[in-house]
Order: C-alpha cells, then sequence, then structure tokens
C-alpha cells in the first residue's frame, strides 16, 4: 500500500487572502461583530480616558464646588442675588474662588457690585474690575442687601455701624477665615468659607468608592456582553458555511487552516472594532467632559502619554477578546467531517 504524502500545509498569506474574500462576502456579519466590538472598547476607553479628564479638572471643579457653597451661604443671609446691590470691602489679596464668585453674582443678576479697596490695597484686580463699580469704603454699603470682605488679610478698623447704616440690611460675611465673630456688637461676620466636617469628608470618600466599584462592574459586565456578542456572531457564521469548510476539508484543507481562518477573522474584526472604539470612546469623554467644564479647558489637561498607554490596553482588550470568543467556534470548525456538513442544509 502507498504510504500517505505529506500533507500541503498552506501559508498564512492564502488563509489570509480566503479571510479577507470571506469578510468582503459576509460584510454585513462582520460589520455587526465588529460593532459590538466597538461599544465594548468604547466603554472601556471612555472611562479609562475619563479618569485622565477629571484629574486634569479637578481644580476647576474643586473651585466650581466652592463657589456654589458660598453663594449658598450668601443667598441664605441675603436672598437671591438678582436686582441686588452687593457691597465689597477688598482686604487683601483675592484667590481664584473668590474672583469666580464675583462674575457669578454677576451672571445671576446682581444690580450692581460696588467695590472699595481696604487702606494700603490695590485697587479691583483686573479679571473682576469691569464688572463691579469702584466707589470709597464709606460709600460702598450705600443700599447694598449685603456687605462682602474678600481677599486674605485681618479686617480693617472701620466704624462699621455707620458704615452699615446705609445698606438695607446689617449683612457681612467673609470669603476667607477670620479670627473675629463680630465686626460691631450685635453685628456677626459671617463665614462663607468653612472646611468640610469629618463625615463629609468620609461621605465624600465612601462616594469615590462606590463611583469607582459601579464603573468596574459596568465595564466588566459591557466586555463580557462583547465577548458573548463576538462568540454568538462567530457560531453563526460557522453554522451559515458547513458547505464552505466541508468542501474545504474536502480539497485537502486541514483542521488547523480552518482553523487558523476564524482566528484570523477574529483577530482582525477585534483589531478594527478596537481601534474604533478606543477612538469613540475618547471623543465621548472629551464631549461630555467638554460640555461641563468647557472644551479649552478639557483639552489642555489631556495627558497624550497616559491617553495612549490606555489606548494600546484597549487594543489588547479588544483584540484578545475576539479571540478568546472564537476559541470554541475555530474548534468546532476545525473537527467538523467534511462529509456530515456538506450535508448540512441551513
Amino acid at each position: 500500500m502507498e504510504a500517505i504524502k505529506e500533507q500541503v500545509r498552506l501559508p498564512f498569506s492564502v488563509a489570509f487572502e480566503v479571510v479577507m474574500q470571506g469578510i468582503r462576502i459576509r460584510f454585513g456579519r462582520s460589520l455587526v461583530t465588529a460593532t459590538g466590538v466597538v461599544l465594548g472598547i468604547a466603554f472601556l476607553m471612555s472611562i479609562l480616558s475619563g479618569q485622565v479628564i477629571r484629574q486634569g479638572v479637578s481644580h476647576e471643579a474643586q473651585v466650581r464646588t466652592e463657589t456654589k457653597r458660598m453663594l449658598s451661604f450668601l443667598t441664605a443671609e441675603m436672598g437671591p442675588p438678582k436686582d441686588q446691590v452687593i457691597g465689597v470691602i477688598q482686604i487683601g489679596p483675592l484667590n481664584e474662588t473668590e474672583t469666580r464668585l464675583v462674575r457669578t453674582l454677576k451672571d445671576r443678576g446682581a444690580k450692581a457690585i460696588n467695590w472699595a479697596a481696604a487702606s494700603g490695597q490695590a485697587a479691583a484686580p483686573p479679571e473682576v474690575a469691569r464688572l463691579v463699580t469702584t466707589t470709597s469704603v464709606d460709600k460702598v454699603a450705600a443700599g447694598a442687601a449685603g456687605l462682602l470682605i474678600m481677599g486674605q488679610g485681618n479686617l480693617p478698623q472701620l466704624d462699621w455701624p455707620a458704615l452699615l447704616a446705609s445698606s438695607e440690611q446689617a449683612t457681612v460675611g467673609a470669603t476667607q477665615k477670620q479670627a473675629a465673630t463680630e465686626v460691631a456688637p450685635g453685628v456677626p461676620l459671617v463665614s462663607l468659607a468653612r472646611e468640610l466636617k469629618p463625615e463629609e469628608v468620609e461621605a465624600q470618600a465612601l462616594e469615590q468608592k462606590r463611583t469607582a466599584f459601579r464603573n468596574l462592574w459596568m465595564t466588566i459586565i459591557s466586555l463580557v456582553v462583547t465577548f458573548i456578542c463576538i462568540s454568538n456572531s462567530l457560531l453563526m457564521s460557522v453554522t451559515e458555511r458547513f458547505k464552505e469548510i466541508g468542501t474545504m476539508k474536502c480539497l485537502g484543507a486541514l483542521s488547523s487552516f480552518v482553523r487558523k481562518l476564524f482566528l484570523i477573522e477574529s483577530s482582525l474584526i477585534g483589531l478594527v472594532g478596537a481601534v474604533a472604539g478606543a477612538i469613540v470612546g475618547l471623543a465621548f469623554a472629551i464631549i461630555g467632559y467638554g460640555l461641563t467644564f468647557g472644551f479649552p479647558l478639557v483639552l489642555s489637561s489631556l495627558r497624550l502619554g497616559t491617553i495612549m498607554f490606555y489606548f494600546l490596553p484597549c487594543l489588547a482588550a479588544g483584540v484578545g477578546l475576539s479571540v478568546m470568543a472564537a476559541l470554541y467556534p475555530a474548534s468546532f470548525a476545525a473537527r467538523m467531517v467534511p462529509g456530515t456538513a456538506l450535508r448540512t442544509n441551513i
């Protein structure tokens, strides 16, 4: 009996050409499979890039939170700033939160902001000068619903009762910590800036842990769904190609060649889907944070090195998930008996 000759192993280029032809023929199914990868990797990339952006805008978020807190305290003491006259005495350099508070009061419809610099202090800084009306200290509270002490420094020695006599209500607030609790007997000094209580710090830390856990859980779920979607799509692809697989085996294709076809196909789909998903996820994170904090700030906070560092794991996750999801369908196709495959009707 003549010995069986060594079977010919087709090169990788042939397998790749067969795969590309199959993708073109079944483009719709390949697109559906790639879409599953895109959605899963997009969610993963949006979470990772969102962390980078959130770190970059953390200072802005802190300033906004502190400004909102100050405005809430001020509103509780003197009412909404709309159509109100507010007096400001500058006793030292302003921080960013104080500057933001002045802009917020103006945006909220304050009728006027009377600004006076205490003795020895410079005029209003340029970023707020166009928003205020400069006056003298003795006239700064005229018709004002409240008087704010802004800047880092000590309370000036003024005739507070006489100063507040022309105001609508004797409300004095300090945007930075002051040692005194009253500006005059019976006239309390309301502190608009305060440190968070231990229970508030603990609540913030707990909320951060909850957010991190939710993000991790949703990421895992999205990747699992992606894995199942790819497996289902490739199993359906195997079912549709029973006769094709049988024909290739009858023509001498080895089981390893059939297995290679499905693994190459899944790798290509995973790579394309991962690249598209990473781009979509990054764009989604930029748009989401840009609408909240402004696109110039978000774009300036992006660290390209870190983004690229996250981009590579996303690609690896997309390709890895696709290959793992294709292992069973590829193995199933490789084990098919040619005669059985050819007799199958779909």
